[in-house]
């Protein structure tokens, strides 16, 4: 008994010993660490565009629906406009009415040059009759007063045979403008009247349709998203963390239908100004290799690697104080050290620390 007694008092004795052990020394590890940036965001496809409304109206027809593939140019959705095929029919009127208008024989022009032949026969009759006149009034066969009627005579009828053929080349001048402004109305009327025509800018997938047959429209408002290219992740970067990324970065994205799986992506693109409806700045990446039945609208999150190092000597991030001080066990004072990565979990110690060194945390005042 006496022995076991004995037992039991070293025993408590290590246990207390122990006991006053310090908790939170550490010293430097040596870890492969990796300097990353994280991203949010959703799959879209490379060139997808949006079919919006150029008119107001009453969707008449749709003739694709949510997996149809489309062509450049094709028919995809229509908006009543009776209103506007009227437009359409009035200025096409205008416009054969200046044809005709302005068209060998057409009757403005036909009474004119009518009135020009007249007044060319009057002309040469009174020419002809201030001629003789003037040759008679040499030998005074006739009175001056007739002489000067003959020579008024003929000077109006030039008169008006110039007026006359002013006024034609005014007509003719004036209906070539009326018929170019006809064309062009006709023209702006059609372009209107397409406006109520929607098709697709380029070949894709119908990714989504918002607005069906009967549903009204404003001009700007979105009907439907086709996707066209390839699949690419579009990425939500922080403010504090756009500096970072750069074009070529090496990316790793898990979906969030698959997050058993880490994908890896190149960035390629970065937007030059800050996204105000999502409150970050975008970037763009492409995949290496695209995965399979990936759905366009997919959530995403990624990591974006800054830089790698292998066999860092590294530190509990929690142990490095405000400024990149640490406090060395069996030191009063604080110590400088330079670090390099940091991440949630682990610091890299480039200066100023070994790896023989316990760290310890600050007491808790």
């Amino acid at each position: 008994m006496y022995i076991k007694h004995y037992s039991l008092l070293g025993l408590t004795a290590l246990l207390i010993l122990a006991g006053c052990q310090p908790k939170n020394l550490v010293k430097p590890q040596r870890k492969n660490i990796v300097d990353a940036v994280f991203g949010s965001g959703h799959i879209e496809n490379l060139n997808q565009y949006t079919i919006m409304a150029n008119a107001e109206g009453f969707i008449k027809k749709a003739y694709v629906a949510e997996g149809d593939t489309v062509k450049g140019g094709q028919p995809l959705f229509r908006l009543a406009n009776d209103v506007q095929q009227t437009q359409v029919s009035n200025a096409l009127t205008n416009l054969q009415y200046a044809e005709t208008n302005t068209a060998q024989g057409s009757p403005q022009i036909e009474q004119l040059k009518i009135q020009i032949g007249l007044a060319k026969q009057r002309n040469r009759v009174d020419s002809a009759n201030y001629q003789r006149y003037s040759r008679l009034i040499k030998t005074q066969a006739v009175s001056v007063t007739d002489f000067e009627n003959s020579r008024l005579t003929y000077q109006n009828s030039l008169s008006n045979l110039h007026v006359l053929q002013k006024n034609l080349a005014d007509l003719q001048r004036n209906l070539n403008l009326n018929l170019q402004n006809a064309k062009a109305q006709y023209k702006i009327q059609e372009a209107n009247n397409n406006y109520y025509n929607l098709t697709s800018s380029g070949a894709g997938v119908v990714m989504n349709v918002v607005k069906k047959t009967g549903d009204y429209v404003r001009k700007g408002d979105a009907i439907a998203l086709v996707g066209a290219g390839k699949p690419i992740a579009k990425l939500d970067i922080a403010e504090n963390d756009i500096e970072r990324i750069k074009v070529g970065q090496q990316t790793l994205i898990s979906l969030n239908s698959d997050k058993n799986k880490v994908y890896e992506a190149t960035i390629t693109k970065i937007y030059p100004a800050f996204n105000t409806s999502e409150q970050a700045f975008i970037a763009e990446a492409t995949f290496t290799n695209t995965p399979g039945n990936l759905l366009n609208g997919t959530q995403l999150q990624a990591n974006i690697i800054i830089q790698k190092k292998k066999d860092a000597l590294v530190i509990p991030s929690y142990y490095l104080q405000n400024g990149d001080y640490v406090f060395v066990q069996g030191s009063k004072e604080k110590k400088k050290v330079e670090a390099g990565i940091r991440t949630l979990e682990w610091t890299e110690i480039t200066g100023g620390l070994s790896g023989n060194e316990e760290l310890t945390l600050p007491k808790q005042q």
